[in-house]
């Protein structure tokens, strides 16, 4: 694996805020929909949390190597790869569900129909 240079790093805190931002942002369901859904609710309200959890772990991780080259030579590269890779894939998750119920909500039902 190759070292990592305070280039790096700085990019990574980059990265590992602009992910944190983004978990930050509070996801709502309405009443109905979280009635019919509960299921997938709580997994993506786990996914969100767990994404968050290893972003701040990653983020604090980096944050010391970048200004402690002694601590970062106790810190293997693998303990800020593993949370940061886990976050990332937990941002890609909840981005394909946000995708998928703007595409839902496009969608023309019976109901809009009728309206007419």
């Amino acid at each position: 694996m190759r070292e990592l240079t305070p280039d790096h790093l700085g990019l990574l805190l980059s990265v590992f805020a602009v992910l944190l931002i983004a978990f930050a942002i509070d996801f709502r369901f309405s009443t109905r929909s979280a009635r019919q859904h509960h299921r997938a609710i709580l997994f993506f309200g786990v996914v969100a949390l767990v994404g968050e959890l290893m972003t701040a772990l990653a983020l604090v991780l980096t944050w010391v190597a970048l200004w402690s080259p002694a601590a970062w030579e106790m810190i293997d590269d693998l303990l800020v790869f593993i949370p940061g890779s886990i976050a990332i894939l937990c941002a890609v998750i909840l981005t394909i569900d946000k995708i998928v119920s703007r595409l839902e909500r496009l969608r023309p039902t019976a109901d809009s129909f009728e309206d007419r």
